[in-house]
């Protein structure tokens, strides 16, 4: 009799440590890939059945070397364990592989709340069992006599209770599911799971917080997943009074335009908001795909607008002290005024068909260039677009990119003296690079109206700026040839393309 005892608990053992050595194996494998939702889920599964499978061997071990005849207590109390530990060991493992199942197979099952309302109730009923097995103990005659106990419980029991109807609530109504981002008082997050006493959440600075749900059901509950994935984002810029609205809706809407986070459907919105002492106040409304990148969305737009609003000399109010004179800041005007024109001259110097025109002509052109300030990422020319202005690199470095296939493959880059845009400057050609800015870059601008300038005041100008313009595309031609001969400049029909942008007549 005690030898089979003895073969069957220590079958009992074996199988239990299998059981517990595979158990062990899967969770340290679902741990590697915690990043994954479900491998994350796997491995709190099965962290449980782990700990019970160990204290059932222990018991098991136990029941191997005490008789029951010298130790009737201690036998029953380890024969109780193995009852115990071993049916919520195999429950909980049964549990953990019926919903990994679901999961790979893309089934999310019952709610987590449900699940484990159903878990603890089967543990309890072994618990039962095992208690009336052992001891003959009846639980039902205890709960059903002492009112003292019931009240007891109640008490103690009142806030797991609270957040137990509070987590049936929520699933029952479903304002919000796992992945739905959501927020209530001050917290923020995605809902991972709802669990019978908390939902958890993972916030935007990847942190995991444990919410009470009888907390949530008493909060007014945002979710930004709802009814569809798009996020609406607003913001409020205060600008200088002195700006046309006009002008000022045009900018803000080219700076959203350039944010490849920002939504063209629905299209982006500016609204006049306010009048203030120091200031005009704009609403601007757009969307993005997800609530999670709305972080960046927004610092895109802000840093758009800032150097939209550099280009185009659009000042943000602040509140200031500002003590000045008419005459010092005068004279830093004029300063200012002298120093942007000796780079334009030096910068414009480095141009071999703008060095060759007269002196009046290069302080023609120098004198109505401007610098324009763009920020890292922002496309100053887009391919195929058009345009009349030439580009000189002044300070920064910019990319030039040529679509290939659908995709932008860069073909080399600018700084300090390198210019581009002036065939779509002069002829009208489309543009045929996209040229962005690799960090904080400064370029000096010319536009088409400096030129027409220059041609209004010396007609010759022009013809002398085709046989310049025609040669240096006939020698680079031949570059890309290999060597080749080098192809006549095509002169007079660059020439009659130059006239026709100008309106000029031969």
């Amino acid at each position: 009799m005690m030898s089979d005892l003895i073969d069957s608990g220590l079958s009992s053992f074996l199988l239990a440590l299998v059981l517990w050595a595979g158990a062990t194996l899967v969770s340290r494998a679902a741990f590697k890939r915690r990043g994954e939702l479900w491998a994350r889920q796997l491995h709190e599964d099965l962290a449980t059945p782990g700990r019970l499978l160990l204290i059932y061997m222990a018991a098991r071990l136990g029941l191997m070397v005490v008789v029951e005849t010298a130790h009737p207590d201690a036998f029953r109390a380890l024969r109780f364990c193995t009852h115990l530990f071993g049916g919520v060991a195999a429950l909980r493992l049964i549990d953990a592989a019926f919903f990994a199942v679901l999961r790979s197979r893309g089934v999310e099952g019952m709610p987590r709340i449900l699940r484990s309302l159903t878990v603890w109730l089967l543990t309890f009923l072994i618990a039962g069992i095992a208690t009336r097995l052992e001891y003959k103990f009846d639980l039902s005659s205890l709960f059903a006599t002492s009112a003292l106990l019931s009240v007891v419980l109640g008490f103690a029991l009142q806030e797991p209770l609270g957040n137990l109807f509070a987590g049936l609530t929520l699933n029952a109504e479903h304002p919000f599911e796992p992945g739905d981002w959501i927020t209530f008082n001050k917290w923020t997050g995605k809902v991972l799971d709802v669990g019978w006493r908390s939902t958890r959440l993972e916030t935007l600075d990847d942190d995991e917080i444990l919410v009470p749900n009888s907390f949530i059901s008493r909060e007014v509950v945002q979710n930004h997943s709802r009814p569809g994935l798009k996020d609406c984002v607003e913001l409020e810029l205060r600008l200088d009074q002195e700006v046309a609205p006009g002008k000022a809706k045009r900018v803000l809407l080219e700076a959203i335009a350039r944010c490849p986070l920002v939504l063209n459907d629905p299209a982006p919105i500016v609204q006049l908001k306010e009048f203030h002492d120091n200031g005009v106040d704009y609403r601007l409304r757009f969307f993005t795909a997800t609530y999670e990148v709305e972080r960046a969305a927004l610092d895109q737009v802000q840093q758009a607008a800032w150097y939209a609003f550099r280009r185009e000399n659009i000042e943000i109010p602040y509140p200031q002290t500002q003590l000045s004179f008419r005459e010092r800041t005068h004279e830093a005007d004029e300063r200012r005024a002298r120093e942007n024109l000796a780079e334009s001259e030096d910068l414009l110097g480095r141009i071999d068909f703008v060095a060759a025109l007269r002196p009046e002509a290069r302080r023609l052109l120098s004198s109505h260039a401007t610098f324009k300030d763009f920020g890292p990422g922002e496309a100053v020319v887009t391919q195929g677009d058009q345009g009349d202005t030439l580009f000189l690199v002044a300070r920064g470095e910019v990319s030039v990119r040529v679509k290939v296939d659908g995709v932008d493959k860069e073909v080399t880059r600018l700084s300090r003296g390198a210019f581009f845009g002036e065939m779509a400057m002069l002829t009208g050609e489309p543009r045929t690079a996209t040229v962005v800015a690799i960090g904080d870059a400064s370029l000096l601008t010319v536009d088409r109206d400096a030129f027409s300038r220059v041609f209004a005041a010396d007609p010759s100008v022009m013809e002398e700026l085709a046989v310049i313009i025609a040669g240096r595309k006939a020698q680079l031609a031949s570059t890309k040839a290999a060597g080749g001969p080098i192809a006549q400049p095509e002169t007079q029909g660059l020439l009659s393309r130059i006239r026709s942008i100008f309106g000029k007549k031969g």
